[in-house]
């Protein structure tokens, strides 16, 4: 009787592994996993941009491979398949990111064409004026260090940590000014719109 070589050996020819994983054999399909790992994340990472979602992809496709390994019927494609397979789930996962951000940008648009309606039927008789400049006067009235933490959060979407080292403070009294900035901004709009 002639024994099979232990799995993960360099010797163990790859049909034999994928025979193992369809049966069950765990052991098998990691050894697989450790060989086509790189190329698969590559693939993910190549479609998403980003190193964090490329190895969620990544998992993904390696899961979906094993469900689907009974399907292969040529087991000495196996490299072909499982590329397929990443392909495939990395064009889905681009299809739903790329509706988020599609929706998105609709519900920002619709908001923006509601708060010029509203602003043009407050407004009488003057010509009216658009609410984003009406933003910009009140945020240049703020207090530098407010304005400062507002525009570098909001407009350039710096994290705390980067306004901390940006400005020299700490997480705190980011916080602070941010929240402090945004009740301004409310009481003040608040009043324009009032005196409209």
């Amino acid at each position: 009787m002639v024994e099979k070589p232990p799995v993960g050996t360099d010797s163990t020819p790859e049909v034999d592994l994928v025979e193992r994983a369809r049966g069950g054999d765990l052991s098998a399909f990691e050894t697989l996993i450790a060989k086509y790992q790189r190329a698969v994340f590559h693939i993910a990472l190549y479609k998403s941009k980003n190193y964090f979602d490329a190895e969620d992809l990544t998992q993904d496709i390696f899961l979906a491979a094993f469900r689907a390994l009974e399907t292969l019927k040529t087991p000495e494609s196996f490299g072909g398949w499982l590329f397929g397979i990443a392909y495939n789930r990395c064009h889905k996962w681009f299809r739903r990111e790329r509706n988020k951000v599609i929706k998105i940008q609709e519900v920002r648009q619709k908001a923006l064409e509601d708060e010029r309606r509203r602003w043009k039927e407050t407004q009488s008789g003057a010509s009216p004026r658009a609410p984003e400049e009406h933003i910009s006067e009140v945020l240049l009235r703020l207090p530098e260090e407010v304005r400062q933490a507002l525009t570098l959060k909001y407009l350039e979407g710096m994290s705390y940590q980067d306004i901390g080292k940006r400005l020299g403070i700490n997480s705190h009294r980011i916080d602070y000014l941010i929240r402090k900035g945004k009740q301004m901004i409310r009481d003040r709009m608040g009043r324009g719109e009032a005196q409209a």
